[in-house]
């Protein structure tokens, strides 16, 4: 049976953008659209779709708007024009979260997650590009971040704690052989066996006595040094990224 979703969009065109976009999975089925907070409550609430593809800022108020008022929630894929609310869409267990203008590669993305859950994993297993986001989830919280905004990740047992440049820490469950499989290796680099760091936030490198070296990142400003074996590597790694 085909997934049934709703289109909520307080711009016409942009619900005939989507409906274009759709129009190729046969796995997928609109069972309406809704423009404004009041129409998506009532549209949800009367056919209960598996998926709703929700724009956050709209007529009479928001996204999060429309789920606040919902008594059960089904799966959302976010869809606007600003990546400012990622963090909060997370929050709130968000399947995707596309910016406009839709990317069709992007959108097939997020709904193999749905379709194809197989061709999802083998999609989840294979290396990030610089300019993707990455979900993490820290069991409490979801977060979909920036891949260029993950400052280092360090090694903590059996978890990873991942530092960004906003501050922020996150305490996941992946190990440093995992992220270095995920993670495009000319833009990050294990410097340790238990620290991995993004080369495009490295602020200055300082030499140490015997050959050592020691970096310090933009943002917090944090220094780490770099294994005797791993130094001698890291400043072609270093000129590499920057081409």
């Amino acid at each position: 049976m085909p997934l049934t979703c709703v289109l909520v969009d307080d711009e016409r065109l942009a619900r005939e953008n989507m409906r274009m976009l759709l129009r190729p999975y046969d796995g997928i089925e609109i069972v309406g659209e809704a423009d404004s907070v009041e129409t998506a409550v009532q549209l949800i609430e009367s056919c209960s779709p598996q998926l709703v593809f929700l724009d956050i800022q709209m007529a009479g108020g928001s996204g999060f708007d429309v789920l606040e008022r919902l008594e059960q929630t089904p799966s959302i894929v976010f869809v606007t024009a600003h990546d400012r609310h990622a963090i909060r869409a997370f929050e709130v267990n968000a399947i995707d979260y596309l910016l406009k203008p839709v990317a069709p590669k992007r959108l097939d993305k997020a709904l193999q997650r749905l379709l194809n859950p197989a061709a999802a994993e083998e999609m989840a297993s294979r290396p990030l590009k610089l300019t993707d986001r990455i979900y993490i989830d820290t069991g409490q919280k979801k977060y979909f971040v920036p891949l260029n905004s993950l400052l280092s990740i360090c090694s903590n047992g059996d978890y990873s704690t991942v530092h960004t440049t906003n501050g922020a820490d996150m305490l996941v469950r992946r190990s440093m052989k995992d992220w270095e499989a995920l993670l495009p290796a000319k833009h990050f680099a294990r410097i340790h066996r238990s620290v991995i760091i993004n080369l495009n936030q490295v602020a200055m490198v300082e030499r140490l006595s015997g050959d050592r070296l020691r970096v310090q990142l933009c943002g917090d400003g944090s220094t780490w040094d770099v294994s005797r074996r791993r130094a001698a590597k890291l400043a072609n790694r270093l000129a590499a990224c920057r081409k």
